[in-house]
């Protein structure tokens, strides 16, 4: 595989043989950076994950946001085991995934700061499992915790959705638009 950008370029894990199969070489081995540079170049909607568990609120910036499933109604995001609210997001059973649009990237700062509270100053108010509803104005699912996997430095939460808000006129945040200005 050949990165490029602004980075530079080169081949990484893989090299065509003289027959022009690929196969896996000594070159260098595939690295976290080396991950987060190619999808970087994957346009990814940018959400807002909050959660109440005990009276402690958690709040955090994702991309890995995802459906799985039609029936049972199933979605999808993975925390970093190295979060700290970590112990909060794996004891919780319920968070509300708010799908931001252009008009809300201040609350992508909000809450990608690490050490604050973010949640400081902050209208909000209890979804239908508890869960902090940040933006009343964007698209939202509210999720009961349905299942936990291990996936290397991450846990994956998949949550049963039991209620959907959403909003008519919508211009989706991604991850190129915001991090472009």
């Amino acid at each position: 595989m050949a990165i490029r950008g602004k980075y530079g370029a080169r081949t990484v894990g893989v090299r065509p043989t003289a027959g022009g199969q690929m196969t896996a070489t000594p070159l260098d081995l595939v690295t976290g950076a080396d991950l987060r540079r190619a999808m970087g170049c994957w346009a990814t909607g940018i959400a807002v994950i909050t959660t109440s568990d005990g009276g402690t609120l958690a709040g955090l910036v994702s991309n890995s946001f995802t459906s799985i499933s039609l029936e049972p109604p199933l979605v999808s995001w993975a925390v970093d085991k190295n979060s700290s609210s970590y112990e909060t997001w794996i004891n919780t059973d319920n968070y509300a995934v708010h799908i931001l649009s252009e008009s809300h990237r201040d609350l992508v700062a909000r809450f990608a700061a690490k050490g604050t509270d973010k949640f400081a100053g902050l209208d909000w108010e209890s979804g239908v499992l508890g869960s902090p509803i940040v933006a009343a104005d964007v698209p939202r699912v509210e999720c009961r915790l349905w299942q936990q996997v291990d996936a290397g430095d991450h846990v994956i939460l998949i949550g049963e959705v039991v209620s959907i808000s959403d909003q008519d006129d919508f211009r989706p945040l991604t991850n190129h638009v915001y991090w472009a200005k």
